[in-house]
């Protein structure tokens, strides 16, 4: 570690440090992305340390056809996520500098408190096609929706 320092510049040494380590069990994900918007490219950079700064894993991806920098930042931040949970990580704390990003809380709910996108995903796992709905439901699911402004969860 002492010779890790005595490699950083000396303005860089002056800084205050701002990279704080997760809690334990923790682990922390650092992302990034760069975009080319001549080439429609996004360049992922990702890392990943513990509670005492060890890096885990590192990676970086090149993806093709990406049109703005928000889908870069989403593209480096799942590519990030996925190498954590390959690597066996269930406790994750994510990190990045796009503030579009970041400012996504994710909670974990019981099914039945999810049983409208459950149901969406159900019905249409058979269709071989995307499909998007503006301020509606598929009409298959709309009793769940009911359920739940009601209060309601079924017991499925």
């Amino acid at each position: 570690m002492r010779e890790l320092r005595n490699k950083i510049p000396a303005q860089v040494k002056t800084m205050t440090p701002i990279w704080k380590p997760p809690q334990e069990p923790f682990v922390k994900v650092n992302f990034d992305a760069a975009f080319k918007v001549t080439l429609h490219n996004s360049y992922s950079g990702f890392f990943i340390r513990n509670s005492r700064g060890s890096v885990m894993g590192s990676g970086t991806v090149l993806k093709k056809f990406v049109f703005d920098p928000f889908t870069a930042e989403a593209i480096a931040c799942l590519q990030a996520l996925n190498l954590s949970r390959e690597m066996g990580f269930s406790h994750v704390q994510m990190e990045g500098d796009s503030r579009t990003m970041i400012h996504i809380s994710f909670h974990h709910v019981d099914r039945r408190a999810n049983m409208v996108a459950h149901m969406i995903a159900k019905e249409w796992i058979l269709l071989p096609e995307d499909r998007f709905w503006m301020e509606e439901l598929p009409a298959a699911v709309e009793a769940f929706l009911a359920r739940d402004l009601s209060g309601l969860i079924p017991w499925i």
